[in-house]
This record gives structure tokens, sequence and C-alpha cells, in this order.
């Protein structure tokens, strides 16, 4: 996955923030990804779909939305599947503006008694950490012709890129995994 990292930020260009282009593959995929992906075995575990990109959906025509292409379920730490849609599926001012609200609203309809249910600080510090993993993966999509159009890859790179960066998620995957 890391050897074509840097054919992506060329095709970024400048539409990718100067800490992910000044970023070594090493520093993607074996300082925040990989940690990242490690981590969710070690909390408490749910359901995944594994792979819950807006890509991923369908609408019906009762507007009820759903996830298709289960290739990868899984069990983990709930923040893979919520942070990769999240960050994804919204544009870059929309997941700015309403990210914390989402969060929030997720958090407190989880069907858990209230000693098992995270904080908010605990939500949004797995939350910010799981940009490492929209971002390796995108980066990788995006320099692989055939995988998604150059359109949809690159505005899904530019998404978790700016996300990586806004949510400092460096430092995130450091506490998420300390």
């Amino acid at each position: 996955m890391g050897s074509k990292i840097p054919v992506a930020i060329e095709i970024m260009g400048d539409t990718c923030p100067e800490e992910v282009r000044a970023m070594s593959v090493q520093e993607i995929i074996e300082d925040t990804w990989a940690p990242f992906v490690g981590s969710l075995t070690t909390s408490p575990q749910t359901f995944l779909h594994g792979d819950a990109h807006i890509g991923n959906t369908y609408v019906l025509p009762d507007n009820d939305v759903g996830f298709l292409d289960w290739q990868v379920v899984r069990r983990g730490n709930w923040s893979v599947d919520v942070g990769y849609f999240l960050q994804g599926a919204l544009t870059i001012a929309d997941r700015r503006q309403h990210e914390r609200g989402i969060l929030e609203e997720y958090r407190t309809t989880l069907d858990l008694s209230s000693d098992e249910r995270p904080s908010s600080d605990e939500v949004f510090l797995r939350y910010r950490a799981a940009a490492s993993h929209g971002l390796a993966l995108w980066l990788a999509t995006l320099s692989t012709p055939g995988w998604q159009t150059e359109a949809v890859s690159l505005s899904l790179a530019q998404r978790y890129s700016a996300a990586f960066v806004d949510l400092e998620t460096r430092s995130a995957v450091k506490a998420v995994c300390s």
C-alpha cells in the first residue's frame, strides 16, 4: 500500500495540506495508520462494516439508507466505521461545522449504561485518530488506477487529509495507543 503514496500526494498537488505532503510513507503507514488499526482490538468491541465510506451506501425510495459491500466485516472499535464514514461523507466545511454535534448525538444514543458509555472526550479522541485510516486508504486508492475514478479518489483523499491535519491525528493516535 505504502509504496504508491508519493504518487497520490503528487496527484493532489497544492490541495494536499503541507503537513501531509511533508510526511514520509513510514510516518503515514507505520507511525499512524498501523498503530491506529492495532488499537481497534484493544478497546471495547462492536460489529464493524469495515469499509464504511460514502460509496458503499444506498438510499431506498422511502429514504432509508443502508450500507452495501460487506466483504470486510469484523469486530473492533466503533471509531473506525464512524470516523471513516463521517470524515469522507461530509464536505470539509460541513465536517468542521457539524462533527462534534454528530459525535455527541452518536455517543448519547448508544444503548449502554452510563458507566459503559464513553465520555465525549474519549469519543472525540478516537474519532480524531480514525483520520489516519481514511488518509492511508484513500492515498493508496488515488495512486492505483481502476480502484475508483480519479475524481472520487481525489475528493476523498482531500477530505481525509484535511481531517488528518484539522484533528491533529498524529497526537490522537499516540494518545490512543499509549
